[in-house]
């Protein structure tokens, strides 16, 4: 008797726009992606956006891009939803959880997204609940839509979650949604707990910390650091209220008046607090001490050439309760480079005496001061520093390393 072959054991990872997008997510998806492809026979790449042409050159071969979603969606990745607002499950949502626009919102492009699966998969029989995965990097409406599908298709799901997940939407069909997901990931213990005290301590749904990290672009170890005439800080993310960039302006500046050394702040990225940061800069000018550098959003790959330069001194992070262990910092630390942060969220997670200066969770400007003062005094402290912020990436931070304990936890979930 014939039996029919076993179909590939597939991994669905549904991503914003990559790879169509280079960064941020170039960063978080590819090395997961290599990583999988020794777990899972097939891995598809569903992007929501589809912007021009494929932009990751070295995307495996054999990974298969899936445009289906991308073709649904409207230009602002939005599925149609005329179809959801006239649907049973419409109905129930608009009484479970809708008190305001933005969970009015989640529920209906959560209800269309789960039409939108269920018809998809009726399409692709041969992606089964026995074989299959859908992985998500957020909890997000189209995971709650996975959700909704997977009450008749009993779809295996896993997603990484962010506590800025849960301050907007549909409290009920987040949790829900969390409740259908095999797994949910988040990238620090703080991250964990906030996120599961906020789903009621559900003993259904379970989470677990798996940080990114990042690869190691290092062709040595690194190399004696030299103090130069000009200390240099790099500052690298989205330019939002969250992050405290006027803030970390004015710290930086109190710095240069109070220890009439040269510094240059470099700052990496784009955001609705844009203007903002340039107003403050703008006041406080003139300091013959400090020249600043808006470089706005560049590529990953030109951030790490910053770093290749052996120039930069610091980086420096002041941010709002919630972060997790922002990628950025961990390519900080690869490079050997020390990390100034304030004790928020995932941040005490990465940031300790060996590798960098944990400041308080709100310092004032003269904490800032006195804890960088020792280090910019004594080459031989800050080169010790420098040693320990790479010994803290080997042991914590290495994506090759993360990337397949990962890929390991989510191909057990597949029978």
């Amino acid at each position: 008797m014939n039996h029919p072959e076993p179909q590939p054991t597939t991994i669905v990872v549904i991503t914003d726009a990559y790879p169509y997008c280079e960064h941020p997510e170039s960063v978080l998806v590819k090395p997961g992606l290599d990583a999988l492809a020794s777990r899972f026979g097939r891995i598809i790449v569903m992007p929501r956006h589809r912007i021009s042409s494929v932009r990751d050159e070295h995307l495996r071969p054999g990974i298969e891009i899936c445009d289906d979603l991308a073709d649904a969606t409207g230009h602002d990745g939005r599925l149609p939803v005329w179809s959801a607002l006239a649907s049973a499950d419409m109905a129930y949502w608009l009484t479970h959880g809708t008190d305001n626009r933005h969970a009015l919102s989640h529920s209906i492009q959560a209800v269309a997204a789960g039409q939108w699966f269920t018809r998809w998969l009726r399409r692709h029989p041969d992606l089964t609940s026995q074989n299959t995965i859908f992985y998500t990097f957020r909890l997000s409406p189209l995971t709650s839509g996975l959700a909704l599908a997977s009450r008749k298709l009993h779809l295996r799901i896993v997603t990484r979650a962010h506590t800025d997940d849960l301050r907007r939407g549909n409290r009920q069909l987040r949790l829900f949604t969390a409740r259908h997901c095999k797994a949910i990931f988040t990238t620090s213990d703080q991250t964990a707990d906030v996120i599961r005290r906020r789903l009621s301590g559900d003993r259904h749904v379970h989470i677990e910390t798996r940080r990114f990290g990042c690869v190691d672009r290092r062709d040595s170890a690194p190399s004696p650091h030299i103090i130069h005439n000009q200390l240099t800080f790099l500052t690298v993310g989205p330019i939002t209220e969250e992050k405290r960039f006027s803030q970390m302006a004015e710290y930086i500046d109190a710095l240069a008046t109070a220890r009439e050394t040269p510094i240059k702040w470099i700052v990496v990225g784009d955001g609705p607090c844009y203007d903002d940061l340039k107003a403050t800069l703008g006041r406080l000018t003139p300091n013959k001490w400090l020249t600043t550098e808006l470089l706005g959003a560049v590529s990953n790959d030109d951030v790490h050439a910053l770093y290749a330069t052996g120039s930069i001194d610091w980086t420096l992070l002041l941010a709002d309760d919630g972060i997790g262990c922002p990628v950025a910092l961990c390519e900080s630390m690869m490079y050997g480079v020390p990390v100034i942060a304030n004790d928020v969220g995932g941040l005490s997670e990465m940031v300790d005496d060996d590798c960098g200066i944990l400041l308080a969770a709100n310092p004032e400007k003269e904490e800032f001061i006195r804890g960088i003062m020792p280090y910019i005094d004594s080459q031989l402290r800050y080169s010790r520093m420098r040693l320990g912020a790479r010994e803290k990436w080997a042991s914590d931070f290495d994506a090759t390393l993360l990337r397949e304990e990962l890929a390991d936890d989510m191909s057990k979930l597949v029978t």
